[in-house]
C-alpha cells in the first residue's frame, strides 16, 4: 500500500544521505565520477533529511484525503 512505499522511499533517501557522511564514492571509485556524484550527492545535510520526511507527509496527507 502507500504507505509503505512512502516509508520505503523515505528509508533509502535517508540511506542516501547517511552515506554521504561517508567516503562510499571513493569506496567504489566514483570519486571522479560527475553523474555518480550529481545522482548520489556528497554532503551529508541535516535538512535534507527534514525535507525528505516532510515531503513523505505531504505525499501521505495528499493520499490519504
Amino acid at each position: 500500500d502507500a504507505f509503505k512505499l512512502a516509508i520505503l522511499v523515505l528509508m533509502f533517501a535517508f540511506l542516501i544521505e547517511f552515506l554521504q557522511l561517508t567516503n562510499f564514492l571513493e569506496l567504489l571509485n566514483l570519486q571522479n565520477n560527475h553523474l555518480a556524484k550529481l545522482i548520489l550527492g556528497t554532503t551529508f545535510r541535516f535538512t535534507d533529511l527534514v525535507a525528505y520526511t516532510l515531503g513523505i507527509i505531504s505525499v501521505l496527507i495528499i493520499e490519504y484525503k
